[in-house]
């Protein structure tokens, strides 16, 4: 399966939805992705949530991918949450331990009223 990545902005954050495959061959797609979305969000948001809901495999590869895009929110001063059900992902993270280290949600969270 491809991959795809989709951005949506709210109010107060930019909302990254991932599908498909997450392997070595497709995370520079995702990096990239993640990327354009950075780009077109402007003023930045205070919050990027990454929606790997639709995610169906995630290996090693990928996961470097998210702690990348980990340190660059903390370098920009933006939080990183992960919006994670599936056990592609969930098995992967609990057995790297970084489901210690993200915030790992059940959905991806209404954005904030003003």
């Amino acid at each position: 399966m491809s991959l795809t990545v989709e951005w949506t902005r709210g109010r107060g954050q930019l909302v990254v939805s991932v599908s498909g495959e997450v392997d070595a061959g497709s995370s520079p797609r995702l990096q990239e992705g993640i990327a354009a979305a950075h780009a077109a969000d402007e003023p930045p948001s205070p919050t990027l949530v990454l929606d790997l809901d639709r995610v169906e495999f995630l290996d090693s590869a990928g996961l470097a991918v998210l702690v990348e895009t980990a340190s660059d929110c903390h370098k920009a001063g933006q939080e990183l949450r992960l919006v994670a059900t599936g056990r592609a992902v969930l098995n992967q993270l609990k057995l790297t331990g970084l489901d210690q280290i993200f915030t790992v949600l059940d959905a991806v969270p209404a954005a904030p009223a003003n």
